[in-house]
């Protein structure tokens, strides 16, 4: 995730999940080990829609892709206020081509 105001895609909170920009793509991770190449495997054949807090608790990973297909971003959630509070994530983004 990056901040609102300098990008052109990320992710907004509804209730207790994430909600997916319609032209964007997400994918959750099995297990804890995520990376760029695991995510555009993970993008192409398994995408989601749901990103529900209870399935990215403990920092399960996740992956977003831009609209444009050029940028990915690994997050995880580290933690979530109730009631549509706060939301403290750890992300990093790559670019196309590494």
């Amino acid at each position: 995730m990056v901040p609102a105001e300098t990008a052109s895609w990320y992710l907004a909170r509804e209730g207790d999940a994430f909600v997916v920009p319609e032209d964007a793509d997400a994918f959750v991770a099995s297990g804890y080990a995520l990376g760029p190449a695991d995510c555009v495997r993970g993008l192409d054949t398994e995408p989601v829609t749901d990103l529900s807090f209870g399935e990215l608790a403990d920092e399960r990973p996740f992956c977003l892709r831009s609209p444009d297909g050029r940028r990915i971003a690994v997050v995880r959630l580290v933690e979530a206020a109730p009631g549509g509070g706060s939301v403290t994530v750890v992300a990093s983004r790559y670019g196309a081509g590494g």
